[in-house]
C-alpha cells in the first residue's frame, strides 16, 4: 500500500512540473517589463506571419544615426486576422510606429500592445483585442 501511495504521489508531482514550462512560455510578464512601455519609429525589414507567434523585425535609427535592429512579438496569425491584420499588412521598407513592453533582458525586443502598431497610412492595429478563443474582447 505504501508503494502505491508513493508511486501515485510521484506521478502527480511529475505531472504538475510538466505544466511549469508551458506557463512560463505564455507568461508575458516573464520576458517583458509589463509595467513599462516604449514607443519606437522604425522601418520594417521583415514581417513574419507564422505560428506560433507573428513578428515584426524593424530598424530604428537614433539621433546620432546609429541603427539598431529590433523585433516585436505579436500573437498568432488566427488571432491577428480577427483583429484586423493580414499577411500582406506590412512589407519591407514600410515606416511604422510601435508601442509595446520592452524586454526585461535589455535586448531590442518588445511585446506589441493593443493598438500599438501605427501603419504608414495612419491606421492603428490591432483594431480590436481578441481572446484566445477568437472572441472580441468587450471595449471598456
Amino acid at each position: 500500500m505504501k508503494l502505491g501511495l508513493k508511486a501515485c504521489t510521484a506521478f502527480l508531482v511529475s505531472v504538475a512540473f510538466m505544466g511549469v514550462p508551458l506557463m512560463a512560455h505564455h507568461g508575458t510578464g516573464v520576458a517583458y517589463e509589463v509595467d513599462k512601455t516604449v514607443t519606437l519609429k522604425g522601418t520594417v525589414t521583415e514581417w513574419i506571419w507564422a505560428n506560433p507567434h507573428c513578428g515584426i523585425l524593424f530598424d530604428v535609427t537614433d539621433a546620432s544615426g546609429q541603427v539598431t535592429h529590433w523585433g516585436a512579438e505579436l500573437s498568432n496569425p488566427h488571432q491577428l486576422s480577427l483583429a484586423g491584420f493580414s499577411k500582406d499588412v506590412l512589407k519591407p521598407g514600410d515606416k511604422i510606429t510601435l508601442t509595446g513592453n520592452p524586454s526585461k533582458s535589455g535586448a531590442p525586443r518588445i511585446n506589441l500592445l493593443n493598438g500599438g502598431l501605427i501603419l504608414p497610412d495612419g491606421r492603428a492595429l490591432p483594431e480590436k483585442q481578441v481572446k484566445g478563443n477568437g472572441e472580441a474582447v468587450p471595449e471598456k
